[in-house]
């Protein structure tokens, strides 16, 4: 007999557990908050972030990618989040994952992302939607530089966005061709010098490109250079934020200053493996496996109890701002949040899982397993052991010849929780590690 609290309750007693320490978890359980913080990242399909104004003052639709893999819609969402400018989001998906809804194909028959809706006008190419953006709202954060600067606007600007393409292009090189790698290494680092030197001599007076504020090519360029230091690091055991003294500084006032950024940002994990349905099989070097098994979880990186982060390992991470607490707090609400759908996606592990899609760790047309019932009920326990931090849990409601399959099932959502989608870096690696130990107690538990 299933004697288990309904999920409304378990949503309550994570509310109430996180009030004891001053932690308010209702964003984390699924509330609307149109003008708050975007934590965790909205994958609603049509909902507003209103900023403090009313929804009559929405002119602005974006077109995006509810995975939060893109890089083109996150510079959108930065733009837009920075300057706080009311709008709405449609979801769709990256042909990698899931098939685009026909209403999509008919405004965009191409299907690439973003878009956006604003003033009438529908306008793809993401560097084209951030001027359209910038001229539509002057108002809000200006993101380019006043006349009578002393700057040449146009020219410096043109200049930036070249070499910030030609980082792109060389990385890609470096990532993506199985042979010359030394070559394409030292290619992609003069793209690196010359960045380097950007920073550090346009204006000196701030980490920014033109000094203490972020400008419109600064939030350009930051999706992708968050993507070539995990990739680097992954593929190649090459630390860019290490080498680069300049370039660290940039990326760590982005992840302390710029809270759009902070909230947008996916971890070395969820990055390295939506990268290749994008863009293709990227090759590694000699003397990156070690890297590699880290961010894989394969070592200790998502074990109890928990390793700090420090320089030692490759999660090059200077965002987190929240205590281990927060944390797991964060984690057991996400879980509790939409546990009835998390189990049927997680018994997708243990269930018939048809190749329809190019990118590995989806899977949007399988049909889940059985025992629903049981892993609903280790979602519990591995609730309770977030909160509690007591290893002492009872699984003997789970019958032993079911055991194996509700782990397998557990370890398919463990691999595929995504950050920023799902729940933060710090949550998403707490939420991992407590998988690991439940299915240790589960499988070495006397049946």
């Amino acid at each position: 007999m299933n004697t288990d609290p309904s999920w409304d309750l378990v949503r309550e007693g994570v509310r109430d557990f996180g009030a004891q320490y001053g932690i308010y978890v209702g964003n984390y359980l699924g509330e609307e908050n149109p003008n708050g913080v975007l934590r965790p990242a909205n994958t609603k399909d049509g909902s507003v972030r209103l900023f403090g104004r009313k929804e009559e003052d929405v002119r602005v639709t974006l077109y995006r990618d509810p995975a939060y893999w893109c890089p083109y819609c996150q510079r959108i969402t930065l733009q837009l989040e920075h300057k706080r400018i009311p709008y709405r989001m449609r979801m769709i998906n990256m042909r990698c994952y899931g098939p685009k809804p026909e209403y999509y194909l008919r405004k965009v028959p191409s299907g690439l992302l973003p878009a956006v809706e604003l003033n009438g006008k529908f306008i793809t190419e993401s560097v084209d939607i951030m001027f359209l953006i910038e001229s539509s709202f002057p108002e809000f954060t200006p993101l380019l530089p006043k006349e009578g600067t002393g700057l040449d606007t146009p020219y410096l600007v043109r200049a930036l966005m070249s070499l910030e393409r030609d980082c792109f292009g060389l990385w890609c090189q470096w990532m993506f061709r199985p042979f010359g790698s030394e070559s394409n290494k030292s290619a992609f680092v003069r793209g690196l010098d010359a960045w380097s030197q950007a920073l550090e001599k346009i204006d000196s007076s701030g980490p920014f490109l033109l000094g203490a504020e972020a400008c419109l090519v600064d939030l350009m360029a930051i999706p992708f250079f968050e993507r070539y230091t995990a990739t680097s690091v992954y593929w190649k055991g090459f630390r860019i934020r290490e080498e680069y003294p300049a370039i660290d500084r940039w990326m760590a006032a982005f992840e302390h200053k710029i809270e759009a950024f902070r909230v947008t940002k996916a971890d070395f994990y969820s990055t390295v493996h939506d990268i290749p349905p994008q863009y293709g099989k990227a090759f590694s070097d000699e003397g990156s496996e070690e890297f590699r098994r880290f961010v894989d979880g394969l070592g200790c990186s998502w074990t109890l109890p928990m390793s700090a982060l420090d320089d030692n390992y490759p999660e090059e991470d200077r965002s987190a701002k929240a205590s281990e607490l927060e944390y797991r707090i964060e984690a057991a609400a996400s879980v509790a949040r939409n546990a009835e759908k998390i189990a049927q996606f997680a018994l997708r592990g243990v269930g018939k899982r048809p190749r329809t899609v190019t990118a590995p760790l989806a899977d949007p047309d399988a049909t889940p397993g059985n025992h629903q019932t049981e892993v609903e009920h280790a979602l519990r326990l591995i609730i309770l052991l977030l909160i509690s931090g007591n290893g002492k849990l009872d699984t003997s409601q789970i019958e032993a010849s079911k055991r194996r399959e509700v782990a397998t099932s557990l370890a398919y959502m463990r691999d595929r929780i995504g950050v920023p989608r799902d729940m933060s870096f710090g949550s998403a690696r707490q939420l991992r590690a407590h998988i690991n130990r439940f299915n240790e107690i589960l499988l070495g538990a006397p049946a």
